[in-house]
């Protein structure tokens, strides 16, 4: 299991930290990817210090932690906090073997 909390926690829950946890992300379709600390989970929504990012609200974005990509989309922006809905995630070690079986 990932270092990152489960983006499947209930909505309901509070925040929960991933302490020293980096991630890389990059606006889609062609941004090139960034790092960007975890500040924590809130359900299916993943807080990342953004700092030096100026993405717009509603922008889509592929996030990379060392075992999963998740796809989501910028849903609400505090200073350099950004709160990203996540709709999709993938396991990269799933994800790699289906690779392979696709050629």
């Amino acid at each position: 299991m990932s270092s990152l909390a489960s983006s499947d926690s209930s909505a309901g829950a509070g925040t929960v930290r991933a302490p020293e946890t980096v991630v890389r992300f990059r606006l889609l379709p062609d941004g090139e990817f960034r790092d960007a600390p975890v500040l924590g989970w809130k359900g299916r929504v993943l807080q990342l210090d953004l700092q030096g990012s100026d993405p717009a609200l509603g922008a889509p974005l592929e996030i990379e932690s060392g075992c999963m990509l998740y796809l989501g989309e910028l849903c609400e922006w505090d200073g350099s906090v950004g709160s990203v809905l996540v709709e999709h995630a993938l396991d990269r070690a799933k994800l790699a073997t289906d690779r392979d079986h696709w050629g």
